[in-house]
């Protein structure tokens, strides 16, 4: 199994913060692992490809990051992850997509991730 690293991309069941509960599964970027190795912090990948706000981050290298459309990291969605949550490995980021990332999350960096409800 592949410990998530941080600019690795990643499936997970993203519960959306406003329907505790209520999520679907999805690409996600690991931007911070904890000492234990199998918890820390993803952001959202969408391939809503139209959103353009603060810390939405254009995935320019989204092919070779094993990526399957066009999409976009949406930095102001954070999440928490735990044991067990990080479902498939796809790829890690480009340097110029993971610099691009780095000020997506510098644009958002007061936004806190949100806790996910446990099944």
């Amino acid at each position: 199994m592949h410990e998530p690293e941080v600019y690795d991309v990643w499936l997970m069941r993203v519960e959306f913060p406003d329907h505790p509960g209520v999520g679907k599964i999805r690409p996600v970027i690991v931007t911070r692992v904890e000492g234990d190795r199998v918890s820390g912090i993803v952001v959202k990948v969408t391939s809503v490809t139209t959103w353009n706000g603060p810390g939405d981050v254009p995935l320019l290298d989204w092919r070779q990051e094993g990526l399957y459309k066009p999409s976009v990291a949406r930095c102001s969605q954070r999440f928490w992850f735990g044991d067990g949550d990080l479902l498939k490995y796809f790829g890690r980021l480009s340097l110029r997509d993971a610099n691009d990332l780095d000020a997506g999350l510098d644009a958002t960096g007061d936004i806190p991730p949100h806790r996910q409800s446990r099944p």
